[in-house]
């Protein structure tokens, strides 16, 4: 009788149903197991962070992607005890390409290898990288991996953001090239000295920057070198406009950024107008409260389709260019000349000829917008082009955040033919709370509270009242 009743239960609703859902998690389970298994032999992962902090951009793609040569990158830890976000960044070089090796070595127990590396100015410690490319190498510090703030009031440092990437692929370029580009900062003329962040970007792109004083010596610039202008406060001389427009008639590189003057320039008007632009006498107010920061001298300008500029638009960083002066194309001028805008205010916006004065209001005089205040300018005359990008403002290169690190890099690279070479922006590791609204915080919590416990309650007397009958 007990057989009989055994063997009629493998029949009965109740076994089907409980080995349907045995089998069920059975599968589920294997499927879980298999998945890990090859999740793991692959070495699967997938960067959810909000900027792709363990991620390359596309310029250090398009670097790796161009390599001739083989590559060393050397990271000076004992494997297993680096900074796994700065291992887990620098393995993606290796990864990509097989022309990209990466090795690990412990400074403390192969100091001979350490040695080799170091110098007076860069002596190898634990958390340091070198990238090396035949006999040519760059020494690059764990200090120098990220980029810090210092507040104000309390005097304390932070960490801003990792600059890994930044220094990773610059280092390749700078062992891959024969020569580095030479940037000729011109002096005499009571300019303002590079601010300390863009001459750090130099040096991290490879440019080697050396001063030049016209009025002193001889110039004999080489093939490739190029000019910054850095807001002179005093005009140049007739004999430092030849030397000049000697330079650039012969395929010369160059940046200007040019602040508000309250005299006029004549050599330098003219040397501007060489390259078929003037740069007006008058003080820019923008018009359209959104296109401007807390003052409508602070210009948050429209950026322009342009191989500087998209860079920035598509990472949507902003642009903030304060205290400005349009930059106008002459009707006539060479037909050589190529004039490009890079930055343009609106319509809204108008140029205050009375600088000194301090009205908010358009004033009987003043011109009306819309104006460039950033132009690239290519002139094809020679035997190679010119190249010239000028700036109607030079308070931009000192803003911190947004675009303008980048846009005033880009621009070096733009007129040096680099372009590989773009600024690589930092990942940013400042964390932001989560801003969420009264109604928000409503819909979450009746979610959490009351939407979800119902849909289990009524699953489980669904499911109740189905097996109550097997």
């Amino acid at each position: 009788m007990k057989k009989l009743e055994i063997k009629k239960s493998f029949n009965s609703n109740k076994f089907k149903y409980g080995g349907y859902a045995t089998l069920l998690t059975a599968i589920v389970l294997v499927i879980l197991l298999v998945a890990n298994l090859v999740v793991d032999k692959l070495d699967l992962k997938y960067d959810m962070t909000k900027n792709k902090l363990y991620s390359l951009s596309e310029q250090s793609y398009k670097v790796i992607d161009k390599l001739n040569k083989d590559i060393n990158i050397i990271s000076f830890n004992k494997q297993g005890s680096e900074n796994q976000g700065i291992a887990e960044i620098i393995k993606k070089y290796s990864e990509k390409t097989k022309k990209i090796t990466l090795k690990y070595i412990d400074p403390s127990t192969n100091p001979q290898i350490a040695k080799k590396y170091s110098n007076t100015e860069n002596a190898i410690a634990a958390g340091s990288i070198v990238v090396e490319s035949g006999s040519k190498f760059k020494v690059i510090n764990e200090s120098e991996m990220y980029n810090t703030t210092q507040d104000q009031n309390t005097g304390q440092s932070s960490v801003q953001s990792l600059a890994v990437e930044q220094k990773i692929t610059g280092a390749i370029m700078y062992v891959l090239n024969d020569k580095n580009s030479v940037v000729y900062n011109l002096e005499g003329h009571k300019e303002q000295p590079l601010a300390a962040e863009v001459s750090k970007s130099l040096s991290n792109q490879n440019f080697t920057v050396k001063t030049l004083n016209l009025l002193v010596g001889e110039w004999k610039p080489a093939s490739g070198d190029m000019i910054i202008v850095s807001s002179p406060a005093a005009d140049i001389t007739k004999d430092e406009l030849a030397k000049l427009k000697d330079f650039f008639s012969k395929g010369g590189h160059g940046v200007f950024l040019v602040n508000l003057q309250k005299v006029k320039f004549p050599n330098f008007d003219e040397l501007m107008s060489t390259f078929g632009i003037q740069i007006q006498q008058s003080l820019i107010l923008e018009g359209d409260a959104q296109s401007f920061y807390q003052e409508p001298v602070y210009l948050m300008p429209k950026m322009n389709s342009h191989a500087i500029m998209n860079p920035m638009v598509s990472s949507k960083l902003p642009v903030l260019f304060p205290v400005a002066q349009p930059i106008t194309q002459l009707k006539v001028k060479k037909s050589s000349l190529k004039i490009e805008p890079l930055l343009t205010t609106t319509n809204k916006s108008w140029g205050r000829k009375n600088i000194t004065s301090t009205a908010t209001e358009k004033e009987a005089g003043d011109i009306d917008g819309p104006f460039d205040v950033a132009v690239a300018i290519t002139d094809t005359q020679g035997t190679s082009a010119a190249k010239i990008v000028v700036f109607s403002s030079s308070g931009f290169v000192n803003v911190a955040g947004g675009g303008n690190l980048d846009l005033f890099m880009n621009s070096m690279n733009w007129v040096q033919d680099l372009k590989e070479n773009i600024s690589i922006t930092p990942k940013d590791l400042t964390q932001e709370g989560l801003k969420i609204t009264q109604g928000q915080i409503l819909g979450y919590s009746g979610l959490v509270v009351i939407v979800i416990p119902s849909i289990v309650i009524i699953l489980g007397i669904v499911v109740w009242l189905r097996r109550r009958h097997l």
